[in-house]
């Protein structure tokens, strides 16, 4: 079996350079020279015109960014196959009910929050399930397909950065 990737946000392309990028926004984006109020439905693609404080973390934990197989990153095998048993299911508006114990494996799904206990999911495009049992490859990095948590409640999104960096 091939590995697609051992992270779903690397990206193998070729990539523009900054020349081109810059040339590209010059090319596209019109200055704005005064602000608007708008209704919510009607600010899809429009830019702040100040600070805006976030009320609550959206979402509101750590969580999957693809279906497959959360673990702790230090039950794998750096150079070879690792099996784990896989005991739990967490999917989202279903979290798992307990830590993550040492060499087991979660089934995941996108958007479950990530169990404690578990810093890592290995997209199941990547794994074979056989009776209970999932083996990943090696290679895998610490941390990859875990995505969506900004962090703080009071983030501030300001206008001239993203809003969640």
């Amino acid at each position: 079996m091939a590995q697609l990737s051992d992270d779903c946000f690397a990206f193998g392309g070729t990539l523009l350079t900054v020349a081109a990028a810059l040339a590209e926004i010059e090319a596209r984006v019109r200055p704005v020279v005064e602000t608007e109020t708008a209704p919510l439905p009607a600010a899809a693609g429009r830019i702040l015109a100040r600070d805006l404080i976030a009320t609550m973390n959206l979402p509101p934990h750590a969580n999957s960014a693809v279906d497959g197989y959360a673990v702790a990153h230090a039950d794998l095998m750096p150079d070879r196959e690792t099996v784990l048993p896989v005991t739990g299911r967490a999917a989202a508006g279903h979290p798992l009910d307990r830590t993550v114990r040492r060499g087991e494996a979660i089934r995941i799904f996108t958007g479950a929050p990530m169990p404690d206990g578990a810093d890592t999911v290995m997209m199941q495009e990547d794994c074979v399930v056989e009776d209970g049992w999932v083996r990943l490859t090696p290679g895998i990095r610490k941390g990859a397909n875990r995505g969506g948590y900004c962090g703080r409640r009071d983030r501030t999104f300001r206008r001239t950065t993203p809003a969640c960096a």
